[in-house]
């Protein structure tokens, strides 16, 4: 499966990462820059101020020495230019430096905010410094040309420097966003190919990876959903067969019976009436499968009214409806009145449907107990018979659609299967939880553990 290259988690990790790198480059790169270049400016305003103090010392009678200037200073003064202007006996007089004059003559432009910024000889910059002492008047201008062409070039190296470093940063980000990628990529592989397959294995399961967590955890998760699916699946081609087989028995029969009054029904009429008694009697059972599955279907959107019911009265009004309906005895016990949050209908249903279930694996003779009490903040209602029991492996089976305990000893017990299914899907609707524990020292115990409150 092929995923746009631009709608990929690693490729919007790259982008995202590589406009931050840009951001963070272009910042220390600027930062770097104004950094270096107030440190040359800096320096140079220092020997200015260095040359201009030079410059005082050496001004000996009534005139600067340039020789003593030169000698004196630190600095270069090939590229500085000095004129003084100082008054005695009421006269004007004005000293240069060698190539001043020339100087001097070019117009200068000033640089907007920096006033003490000119630009002359063909865009070279120049610092002016002005200072007046003892009447005298020192301006000087120094050459800033060589701290441009360092700044250039200092600039050029960081620009080289920022840009190695952002390609190199790009590759990186895209080889990490590929690596850190790679784990989802398998996965959506891996689901990919178990798409393309069509058919799901019972044990259909996605490689988990060792790392990152969050990938191990989805992926687990999706291997439970995986394996519910696949559940799901099983017991869904089950029901079919079950139910296929269900209805294809009394169809079958009714067929059978059919043909034999059609072949000897004038010839032996009194066949006629028993064959009719058996197909009205698969046809009934028929009837109640159909009837079974569809509520079953439609408790799938179902929701029910819960109301806070007395739980002691509804058992003592369905035993006293009830008991003439098996020949087992019912024995009803309990200590106070208890109430429960429950759905009356539905609870009515799930305990007829288990006095049923329990009289039919049990034999006549032998008693049913229903038995009430509180534990805590539920309410405890227990079935116990004296029937043929379940196993354990049985137990988490039981409630399934058409399951049936030991078919071989109970194959003649009739019912459609369904009758437990439809007691699970209504405790479920109702917040009931359902446990199945041994009888000693033989048969069943279904207890309900209902809830007292919402």
């Amino acid at each position: 499966m092929k995923l746009r290259r631009s709608n990929s988690s690693a490729s919007q990790i790259t982008i995202s990462y590589v406009i931050i790198l840009g951001i963070i480059t272009v910042i220390m790169g600027l930062s770097l820059a104004v950094g270096v270049g107030y440190q040359l400016v800096d320096a140079k305003i220092q020997d200015a101020n260095g040359l201009m103090n030079s410059l005082q010392r050496s001004f000996i009678d009534d005139k600067p020495d340039w020789n003593q200037w030169r000698t004196n200073s630190n600095v270069n003064t090939k590229d500085t230019f000095v004129r003084v202007e100082s008054s005695r006996n009421n006269k004007e007089h004005i000293y240069y430096s060698a190539n001043t004059k020339g100087f001097l003559k070019n117009k200068p432009e000033r640089i907007p905010f920096f006033n003490a910024l000119e630009v002359r000889d063909y865009w070279r910059p120049y610092y002016h410094l002005t200072e007046v002492s003892k009447g005298v008047r020192y301006e000087i201008w120094v050459s800033f040309h060589s701290v441009t062409h360092i700044f250039h070039v200092i600039f050029n190296i960081l620009l080289i420097v920022m840009l190695a470093s952002f390609l190199i940063g790009v590759g990186l980000i895209s080889v990490l966003a590929k690596h850190l990628n790679r784990p989802l990529v398998n996965l959506t592989r891996s689901t990919h190919k178990i798409n393309q397959a069509g058919k799901l294995s019972y044990d259909t399961q996605l490689p988990i990876p060792n790392k990152p967590q969050e990938v191990t955890d989805l992926t687990k998760e999706f291997n439970q959903l995986l394996e519910q699916l696949n559940h799901k699946a099983i017991r869904d081609r089950q029901f079919v067969s079950d139910a296929s087989h269900e209805l294809r028995t009394p169809i079958t029969a009714i067929r059978g019976h059919v043909q034999f009054i059609q072949r000897h029904g004038k010839e032996h009429p009194e066949i006629v009436g028993r064959s009719l008694g058996y197909i009205d009697s698969e046809s009934l059972r028929m009837q109640k499968l159909i009837e079974s599955l569809l509520r079953l279907s439609r408790m799938d959107k179902m929701t029910v009214k819960r109301d806070l019911v007395d739980v002691s009265e509804l058992l003592n009004n369905i035993v006293g409806t009830y008991q003439e309906s098996i020949p087992q005895k019912l024995d009803f016990q309990h200590d106070v009145p208890l109430n429960a949050f429950v759905n009356r209908d539905n609870l009515e249903q799930i305990v007829i449907a288990l006095l049923n279930n329990a009289s039919k694996y049990s034999d006549k003779t032998t008693r049913i107990v229903i038995r009430l009490h509180q534990k805590q903040d539920k309410v405890l209602l227990e079935i116990i018979d004296q029937g043929i029991g379940i196993t354990d492996a049985e137990k988490k089976e039981i409630f399934e659609r058409f399951y049936r305990v030991d078919k071989a000893r109970t194959q003649k017990i009739p019912g459609t299967g369904l009758g437990l299914a439809i007691v699970k899907k209504l405790a479920e609707l109702n917040k009931i939880e359902i446990k199945i524990a041994d009888n000693q020292p033989q048969g069943s115990n279904f207890i309900l553990i209902m809830p007292i409150n919402n």
